[in-house]
């Protein structure tokens, strides 16, 4: 390495370019369906901070002043109060208006942000029966969690480069390659995993590395070079926001336009034409000075009106919450951050930080593990609450097994035959019943593979959007169709949420109709993947199988245990008046077009067909309730593990054991 040309100064643009990135994610955030690629303001702020940081890092190892206690002191310092304040208040609003599983999960989202690792549990808790992303106050803390798990290692590469004399430029070459290609290669099979893994993301933070070591290197560019990496920057952000939509697996290789476009902005230099003449313009200066507790507060702000006033907050409401976030920004930058970079007794500061984050941690785990109860009196209406999210796929008994590049889940048993069951989560709510079957009949029952993938309509053909939900539901039905083809196969079941795909306002479903990419509802779409479907059962009966066609059982809002307590969470929680059971006919009149389609489809391709509406319903009532008052369902759709192995046994002569 050689001896740097020049030092950190301080750079109004880049105050600007943080403004630029900060006001991308809020408004995303507040109004996702007018700026919806405001989140790659985040890759923004990946790069600023690998460039300041690293920059600070490099000038302290050529001065001999470097000390990782130092620098993990300062991080502390500049990040602990915002943090620590916006955490304690998120958690004491939550325990005045958030029921007994939501206050549970905001301990544990507290626990993890103070120990920065928010992304690794999120990632461990993302999944088709995960909460909705509005509902967690600490979600945004995903991206403190990467910046601080690669401040880890960054400064000790560095460290090594310096002390050994390595050449920083290749051995980093190899690092952003590796991170790179692990984040590519990953994103169509692991979207989440890309997502909020701290490796997948490295190469970003190691791009404003790159950029420090080229600033303190080498012989600073020329006005022309200057201006044109400025305005090519610019045209790459824009690029960014112009072309880059939620529905698209990200980061990928999409995440190279925010990145290359901030890590020209920051090469360009503070004289640049856009860095001088927009970057560095007092109000962005100022905005930008504020966007650490601005992102911070944000969030929760949001995410809380959503827990509040529902899926549509109105527009007041979230014109109110962005106002709020940027007062108490204001607010935490000049009576918080600031004072406290004044106090010349850094140890002590440090120590009081540090406990304190300590402290906020240790309440999140005694939240988190039911120490603590919410303000929120239930009064009565704990059992409706206890209901949702009750689900228990796979159980113990499944193993998992890879076919075709997909992983589904096996349950082996020593009684002969091969049982596949072939759908999306409405067929894995049977998992209990089958494995209850298993555990309790041994011989008597086929071995039984789920070839299942949540939110994905067994149909070949069909895509499922957005693709960062769902990026392979189309690999992962082809995947088992061809699985339950094969010779071992004795049995294939196929059941799915039928009325919600063909009966709902579904755009967020399409299909490949000979070359042609049709999208739900619009009937040729609909038709498109009846015919599909029946293409589909009759290739696996043409090769000997014994097909079983499952209806979906009584579904709808009636079902769903959040319709059966009201109040308010300024109060009290209260349970409605029980409605123990919806009509049969009225339920059948609703979805009577995809029913009598199914039952059509069966009958064509000589398909067994199993309506459990005929088995879990008697004299036009499908209950909703069991005798003790409980729910029998955890959503409008989904079937609750106990209900499912005492109420499921139309299904148990498709798993008997064969000979």
């Amino acid at each position: 390495m050689t001896h740097p040309t020049s030092e950190l100064k301080y750079r109004p643009d880049i105050d600007g370019l943080r403004a630029v990135a900060v006001i991308a994610v809020v408004l995303y955030h507040s109004f996702p369906t007018w700026f919806v690629s405001g989140f790659i303001g985040v890759d923004v702020f990946f790069v600023i901070s690998g460039y300041l940081i690293s920059t600070i890092i490099m000038g302290q190892l050529e001065r001999g002043s470097f000390s990782l206690a130092d620098f993990y002191s300062r991080r502390i310092r500049r990040i602990f109060p915002a943090l620590t304040t916006v955490l304690l208040a998120t958690l004491l609003f939550g325990w005045a208006v958030l029921l007994h599983g939501e206050f549970r999960q905001i301990g544990k989202h507290v626990a993890a942000g103070g120990g920065f690792v928010s992304n690794l549990v999120l990632w461990w808790e993302s999944g088709y029966f995960d909460n909705a992303a509005n509902t967690k106050p600490l979600l945004h803390l995903w991206s403190l969690g990467v910046e601080e798990q690669f401040y880890l290692v960054w400064p000790l590469i560095l460290w090594l480069l310096f002390a050994r004399r390595m050449n920083f430029l290749l051995i980093t070459a190899v690092i952003f390659v590796l991170s790179m290609a692990a984040n590519v290669l990953s994103i169509d099979t692991s979207p989440s995993a890309v997502f909020f893994s701290p490796l997948t993301r490295f190469w970003e933070l190691m791009s404003g590395g790159v950029a420090a070591y080229l600033h303190l290197h080498h012989r600073p560019w020329s006005a022309r070079q200057q201006g044109l990496a400025s305005g090519a920057g610019a045209l790459l952000l824009l690029a960014g926001f112009a072309l880059i939509k939620p529905q698209m697996l990200f980061p990928g290789w999409w995440a190279a336009l925010p990145v290359l476009g901030a890590f020209l902005l920051i090469m360009a230099g503070p004289g640049a034409w856009c860095n001088r003449l927009l970057l560095s313009r007092k109000a962005a200066v100022w905005i930008g000075l504020i966007s650490y507790p601005l992102y911070l507060w944000h969030w929760p702000l949001i995410s809380y009106s959503y827990i509040l006033f529902g899926e549509k907050p109105p527009y007041q409401v979230k014109f109110a919450v962005v106002a709020a976030a940027f007062v108490l920004a204001a607010a935490t930058y000049r009576l918080l951050e600031l004072p406290l970079r004044a106090v010349t007794d850094k140890k002590r500061v440090v120590g009081g930080l540090a406990g304190a984050m300590v402290a906020l941690s240790v309440a999140g785990l005694a939240i988190s593990a039911g120490m603590v109860k919410e303000r929120i009196d239930a009064h009565g209406a704990d059992i409706y609450l206890n209901a949702l999210n009750d689900s228990d796929f796979p159980g113990p008994l499944f193993v998992p097994l890879r076919h075709d590049g997909i992983t589904f889940q096996k349950l082996s048993s020593p009684g002969k035959g091969l049982t596949v069951f072939l759908g999306d989560s409405v067929m894995q709510q049977y998992g209990p019943y089958v494995e209850q079957q298993v555990r309790e009949h041994g011989a008597q029952t086929s071995s039984i593979i789920f070839a299942t993938a949540g939110g994905c309509p067994p149909i070949p053909g069909v895509i499922r959007l957005p693709l960062a939900k769902f990026p392979r539901c189309r690999q992962a039905v082809d995947a088992a169709y061809a699985l339950a083809a094969g010779p071992a196969v004795d049995t294939v079941v196929i059941g799915a949420a039928w009325n919600g795909y063909f009966q709902a306002d579904n755009s967020n479903l399409q299909i490949d109709d000979g070359g042609a990419r049709l999208t739900f509802p619009q009937a040729p779409a609909m038709e498109a993947a009846y015919q599909s479907l029946q293409r589909g059962m009759a290739a696996l009966r043409a090769r000997g199988k014994r097909v079983v066609l499952v209806l979906q059982p009584p579904s709808g809002d009636a079902y769903d245990p959040r319709r059966m307590y009201t109040g308010s969470r300024w109060s009290s929680i209260h349970p409605l008046p029980e409605i123990r059971a919806v009509a049969l006919d009225r339920y059948q009149a609703d979805n009577a077009a995809p029913l009598a389609r199914l039952r059509a489809i069966a009958q064509q391709t000589g398909a067994e067909l199993i309506d459990p509406s005929q088995f879990l319903c008697a004299a036009n009532a499908c209950p909703v309730l069991d005798a003790s008052g409980q729910p029998l369902y955890t959503d409008p759709i989904h079937m609750r593990p106990a209900y499912v192995k005492r109420a499921a046994a139309y299904l148990r002569p498709a798993i008997d054991a064969r000979g």
